[in-house]
């Protein structure tokens, strides 16, 4: 479902002050004890009820352990083998299978969606498979949809959930911006069905799981009874509850696959190895492709792409009602991690700063307070809106009388706006990190994004 790629703001999230680590790599029991304190400080800032960890660096297990309670009502811990559910983390799985099926020549990426799904709309019969994989399509992402809010706990086959969007007309031209879609999965796990003759469940077992070992990786059960599974919770007002029940038919091919840790840092090995794909399908993955203005992306099928120091940096992560996971593995030095919590706070910046432990490199951390500048309610009742900025969507709101701010699709969850004068704000994450508010003739029309100094990105106010 909600994706943590680390995409603009997923990069403004793990950006802070750094703390000075030795320029030589920590080893041993001293990183063990680093990631213990970094997990434990996430526990106790996210109140996560448990968190699992997988960190492997070359043919060394750095790490394989479980924090906290899987199951609070059973008292029941977590460890390396405890099953959550992945949410988006499942899109790179749905990635590989339609490479697979391009190498056994049964689907092109330049394909027409309707050729595999030929009832849509005909805004969307024409947006092609590689669109699909890199969000690229300007298909309307169904979870931002008001009216499949009110279905969560209903059975709905694929072609239901895209109906969600079926009368909404295309966000942009295809292939011209960038904007997370969960509909744009599903799709693609109807082109899996509609090619291999399996159901998306059968295939992704039968090509993966099975040969690959994956054994305690499978598509989620919406009411699991294995005593390996997580129970997932959400905040509800002041307190830690049980989460919201969702059908396990919704998210599908975008965001249904469970797993753990152990079994997703074999699963990155095993992409990078060839063992998934041929290295020449990993390769198009992991290659972000080009806008036509000549703007790079940093997405490429079902995986982000991004840098940490020199090293290119491969990751996803995943948001589902009472799960929020994070994988992140650098190909060069063989580091992997991956890290799953039965809780909604986003473990993303907690598996970079793992990454960076292992790396030997700088944390990042938290800054201190912020103080705020009078903000005159007029002015805070003016902003609430979606802004676009292209490869991020941000919509904007006001809870508590504070002006708050969620990235769409990305996982992460809402953090408040701190002005700092002007139509002006930062956050709390992240002091270098502002996004200043446009006032044309008395409206605020669009927003100006800019982090550590960069040039300004612009993003226009949708209707």
């Amino acid at each position: 479902m909600r994706s943590c790629a680390p995409v603009l703001l997923a990069a403004c999230l793990i950006a802070g002050s750094r703390i000075p680590l030795p320029a030589q790599e920590p080893a041993g029991a001293p990183l063990i004890n680093r990631i213990d304190s970094l997990v434990n400080d996430y526990m106790t800032t996210k109140k996560a009820p448990a968190v699992s960890v997988a960190v492997l660096h070359g043919q060394d297990t750095v790490l394989m352990r479980g924090y906290g309670l899987a199951s609070r009502e059973a008292n029941r811990k977590a460890d390396a083998s405890t099953v959550y559910e992945i949410g988006s983390i499942t899109k790179q799985f749905t990635s590989s299978g339609i490479m697979r099926l391009v190498e056994r020549g049964k689907v092109s990426l330049d394909d027409p969606i309707s050729k595999y799904v030929p009832d849509l709309p005909a805004h969307e019969k024409n947006v092609k498979i590689r669109q699909l994989l890199n969000h690229t399509s300007g298909v309307h992402n169904y979870t931002a949809s008001p009216e499949w809010m009110k279905t969560w706990s209903q059975d709905y086959t694929p072609r239901q959930i895209v109906a969600f969007v079926d009368k909404d007309t295309l966000d942009f031209p295809s292939g011209t911006r960038y904007s997370y879609s969960n509909t744009g999965y599903v799709l693609l796990g109807m082109v899996i069905e509609k090619a291999s003759g399996q159901p998306y469940a059968t295939f992704v077992q039968r090509e993966f799981f099975t040969p690959l070992g994956l054994t305690q990786t499978s598509y989620c059960p919406s009411r699991p009874t294995d005593s390996h599974f997580a129970v997932g919770y959400q905040m509800k007002g002041d307190s830690m509850k049980v989460a919201d029940y969702l059908s396990m038919t919704h998210p599908f091919a975008a965001g249904a696959l469970c797993s753990t840790v152990r079994d997703l840092v074999k699963w990155q090995r095993d992409l990078v190895a060839g063992k998934v794909v041929s290295p020449k399908s990993f390769e198009q993955m992991t290659t972000p492709d080009t806008f036509p203005n000549g703007r790079r992306m940093n997405y490429g099928f079902g995986l982000g792409v991004s840098q940490m120091g020199s090293k290119k940096v491969i990751s996803h992560g995943g948001g589902i009602f009472g799960f929020t996971t994070a994988g992140v593995f650098i190909p060069e030095d063989q580091i992997n991690v991956a890290v799953f919590t039965n809780s909604e706070g986003g473990p993303d910046a907690l598996a970079a700063n793992i990454a960076r432990a292992v790396m030997g490199i700088p944390l990042v951390t938290p800054p201190q307070r912020i103080a705020a500048a009078p903000l005159r309610d007029i002015d805070r009742d003016r902003i609430p809106g979606v802004y676009d900025f292209g490869q991020l969507v941000i919509h904007v709101t006001v809870e508590g009388g504070r002006l708050v701010a969620q990235a769409e699709g990305q996982g992460q969850g809402k953090f408040p706006l701190v002005h700092v004068g002007g139509l002006r704000f930062t956050t709390q994450v992240d002091p270098t990190l502002f996004i200043t508010f446009v006032d044309e003739s008395g409206k605020i029309t669009k927003a100006q994004f800019t982090q550590h100094g960069s040039p300004a990105v612009e993003g226009t106010r949708r209707p």
